[in-house]
């Protein structure tokens, strides 16, 4: 018997929690606590995590690599546009205050429970072992632009390999502990969220989720909607 869809409650907002557990009826999900066991090893479809809350961003790149294709939905108690942008870099498909949150999610949830994307393979595992820094290059046929994979700790992250500022590849730069270095005018990435963190340049630059399964790392590509 396939496991019905479920939705992993990953905040204790108590206005967040009664408005998703009105909802989630509404899509055919099951609702779950962090903190409740289960022997169920599917992946939930929808996460919905409280972006105020101590860790809250470690957690949510965490969560993006355990569960790449499941929708995360993110609340915030007050306007902030950084942290907002901040939030979708790192994964989050949805962002909201924490009043909005249920409107939000039940518009993106509308025609069904959606997948983060189709799988578009980059690289095989063993190719990597042993090396870190940038482990792969793309042209940019699956996304806007051409990207940079790299193997930071335990990790393989991927993200826009052109500079903002001026257009050098980046990952002819130096990275250090997760932290990209122009090579033409010294501007810094944060290779995690693709946060500017020294310029000239003025702009973050975008990630993209992936997903290792059977020996090979996979770009996590939107499906255009119909």
């Amino acid at each position: 018997m396939t496991a019905a869809p479920w939705l992993l409650l990953w905040t204790s907002d108590a206005k967040v929690v009664r408005s998703v557990e009105t909802l989630a009826p509404e899509a055919g999900l099951a609702v779950r606590r962090a903190d409740a066991e289960s022997e169920d090893d599917t992946n939930p479809a929808v996460v919905v995590l409280d972006l105020d809350a101590p860790g809250a961003f470690d957690a949510l790149v965490d969560l993006r690599k355990r569960w790449p294709e499941s929708l995360v939905a993110g609340h915030l108690s007050l306007p902030d546009r950084e942290r907002w942008l901040a939030a979708e870099r790192a994964g989050c498909d949805v962002v909201a205050n924490r009043g909005a949150l249920a409107a939000a999610l039940r518009k993106r949830l509308a025609a069904g429970v959606p997948r983060r994307g189709r799988r578009v393979p980059l690289l095989a595992l063993a190719d990597a072992a042993g090396r870190l820094g940038c482990v792969h290059r793309e042209a940019g046929a699956e996304v806007a632009e051409a990207l940079a994979v790299y193997h930071v700790g335990s990790r393989f992250l991927a993200c826009a390999d052109r500079c903002p500022h001026a257009g050098a590849t980046l990952s002819e730069g130096e990275l250090e502990q997760g932290v990209i270095t122009c090579p033409r005018h010294g501007s810094q990435f944060d290779v995690s969220t693709g946060q500017r963190l020294r310029g000239p340049a003025d702009t973050d630059i975008a990630t993209y989720p992936t997903l290792e399964d059977g020996g090979q790392l996979y770009l996590l590509v939107a499906d255009e909607p119909s």
